[in-house]
């Protein structure tokens, strides 16, 4: 493996998508120096991991950052529009189990299931699902 995808590999090995795994930067820290990106580490773009790894992969520590949103304040109120927001809770409740979610979110388990429901559209009855307040 070339040494300038080892950060791309590595994240679409851990099931990241591509556009988060083309967009992540990596750093690579040796012992108790300081991180450096993995660009400033070879201009070589046939450099294999291997090669560049091979007498320092046991004090190697790789640090990637994903590329994160602006913050909301921030972002054209025409960017979160009602379907824009229902698709990205749809595609976070598609990618986080219950127990990961109940940690990032501060609303209780009735609530964010109902809201998964109505996303999702699941309802055991063929009825749209009840608000919260029936649980």
């Amino acid at each position: 493996m070339l040494f300038n995808q080892l950060i791309e590999m590595a994240l679409l090995s851990l099931g990241y998508s591509h556009s988060s795994a083309a967009q992540a930067k990596g750093l690579i820290q040796v012992g108790k120096w300081n991180p450096v990106p993995l660009s400033y580490v070879t201009d070589a773009p046939d450099a294999t991991v291997a090669d560049m790894l091979q007498d320092v992969y046991h004090v190697v520590t790789l640090k990637i950052q994903l590329h994160s949103c602006p913050k909301l304040e921030d972002l054209p109120p025409e960017q979160w529009s009602h379907t824009t927001v229902r698709n990205a809770l749809k595609d976070l409740l598609k990618d986080m189990n219950q127990s990961s979610l109940a940690k990032e979110c501060p609303l209780s388990q009735h609530v964010r299931i109902y809201v998964s429901n109505v996303l999702l559209g699941i309802s055991r009855t063929g009825k749209p699902p009840c608000p919260p307040e029936a649980y």
